[in-house]
């Protein structure tokens, strides 16, 4: 199996809400100047890269896009946050931005103007972005989240 350029992370708040402070008090202060680190759980996928970009996807009720990173660390295994007597990988991201919630990009936007990437069917994290979509993804993230 090839290694994927980028990812998608699947964030549900309902099920894992464990920002510190909280996410909408970390998103005014990341950027590109101002990174955030962090780890993400990607399953079992294990061909992600350092230097892979990562997208953050918002699921549940409010979904949509909602940050960038770039993976710092490629997968590794840990504890499953929801299941401690089982192991997940995982991967370590620097975010380089997060929106507010309220300024996600929604699914409709990322449907049309990112149609390389099956949205709809991302349910779980580490979903590879394909090759063809990446610059959509990119182009997307620079109309919508950097204004």
């Amino acid at each position: 199996m090839t290694a994927v350029a980028a990812i998608i992370l699947g964030w549900n708040p309902q099920r894992w809400n464990g920002w510190t402070p909280s996410y909408e008090a970390l998103t005014p202060g990341v950027s590109p100047q101002r990174t955030l680190a962090g780890s993400w759980t990607v399953g079992r996928r294990v061909n992600i890269p350092v230097g892979a970009d990562a997208w953050l996807l918002m699921q549940g009720r409010q979904r949509g896009l909602v940050g960038h990173g770039v993976v710092t660390r490629a997968p590794y295994p840990g504890p499953h946050d929801r299941d401690p007597e089982s192991t997940t990988n995982y991967v370590d991201v620097a975010w380089d931005g997060l929106l507010p919630v309220a300024e996600r990009i929604v699914p409709q936007v990322l449907k049309t103007e990112a149609s390389g990437v099956a949205w709809d069917y991302v349910f779980s994290s580490g979903t590879g972005v394909p090759t063809a979509a990446e610059a959509q993804v990119h182009q997307l993230w620079q109309r919508h989240a950097l204004d």
